[in-house]
């Protein structure tokens, strides 16, 4: 009886213990979730940064070798503008002269890509 006694005086004793132990852990699991929080909040607004930076090194790059194979990349430019100019000005005349059948147009081309998502 008295090693029963023993066991059960030792048991709140181990408990406090266990519990201790946990508590010191859960503060220290805590400590280290705070810290990877905060380094990862410092990396994800550095993020768009180095994206763009080696994006420009990409666009360097490419256009480099394209002049070395004797494609001007300037030339295309002003290419792209003049067209995209062009489109613009058709766009915005039919959406001008023709405002039901633009709106009807975007409303299709929404459905067929809101089906086209969805998959």
């Amino acid at each position: 009886m008295s090693r029963a006694v023993a066991d059960h005086d030792s048991t709140p004793d181990s408990v406090k213990e266990t519990a201790g132990r946990v508590a010191g852990m859960a503060r220290n699991g805590a400590s280290d979730a705070v810290d990877a929080i905060g380094g990862s909040g410092r990396k994800a607004s550095a993020a768009p940064e180095v994206a763009a930076d080696r994006a420009a090194e990409i666009a360097e790059d490419l256009s480099a070798r394209l002049k070395a194979v004797g494609i001007d990349t300037d030339v295309m430019v002003a290419a792209a503008k003049d067209r995209a100019s062009g489109f613009e000005t058709v766009v915005r005349d039919e959406m001008q002269g023709h405002p039901l059948r633009t709106l009807g147009l975007a409303a299709a081309a929404g459905l067929v890509l809101g089906l086209l998502s969805s998959r």
